[in-house]
C-alpha cells in the first residue's frame, strides 16, 4: 500500500541534512514543491536560498514540480532553477517520473520535498522517490488538526 507517511519530517528546509541525503541515502536530485515549501508566506527565505546554493555546490540536481499554474518569476530567478513543471496534477506518478527523466536520474535517487501529504508525499511515494515533509507548526491546518485531536480526547477549549 502506498503511504501518506514521509520518510522524514522537518519544520524548515534548512533543517534537512544534505550530507545524510547524499552519503547515506544516495540522493542525487531534489524535487521541490513551490507554494508553501520554497515560497512560504509570499517570500523566499534567505536560509532556503542558501540551502539551494549549497545543494547545487554539492552536485545535486534541483527541480520544481507544482500544481500551481502561476509561480512567482522573481523567486524562480532568485533560485536559479530551470527545470520546472507547473500544473503538474500531483499526486499522480507521471509528473514525478517525467521530472526524473528530465533530470536524467532514477526515481530512487531523488528526494521530493513538500508541505502537502497528499500531493507531495503520496505522489513521491507512488513514484518510488524519497519523501520529505515540511510541516508548518504555526500553520492553519496544523493548528486545526491539533485542536480537533485535543477535542477528541476531551479537551474542549484550546487558546
Amino acid at each position: 500500500m502506498i503511504s501518506l507517511v514521509p520518510k522524514e519530517t522537518y519544520q524548515r528546509i534548512a533543517d534537512i541534512s544534505l550530507n545524510y541525503l547524499i552519503n547515506d541515502k544516495g540522493i542525487k536530485g531534489l524535487i521541490f514543491d513551490f507554494d508553501g515549501t520554497l515560497w512560504f508566506h509570499r517570500e523566499l527565505s534567505s536560509e532556503t536560498l542558501d540551502f539551494i546554493k549549497i545543494a547545487k555546490k554539492q552536485g545535486l540536481k534541483i527541480s520544481i514540480v507544482s500544481n500551481n499554474i502561476y509561480l512567482n518569476n522573481n523567486a524562480i530567478d532568485d533560485l536559479n532553477i530551470s527545470i520546472i513543471k507547473k500544473f503538474a496534477f500531483k499526486p499522480l506518478r507521471k509528473p514525478f517520473l517525467d521530472m526524473a527523466k528530465r533530470m536524467k536520474l532514477k526515481p530512487d535517487k531523488i528526494a521530493v520535498i513538500g508541505n502537502n501529504r497528499i500531493s507531495d508525499i503520496l505522489g513521491a511515494n507512488r513514484a518510488g522517490m524519497y519523501s520529505i515533509y515540511i510541516q508548518d507548526l504555526n500553520g492553519f491546518f496544523f493548528r486545526k488538526s491539533t485542536r480537533n485531536k485535543l477535542k477528541e480526547i476531551g479537551i474542549k477549549k484550546v487558546d
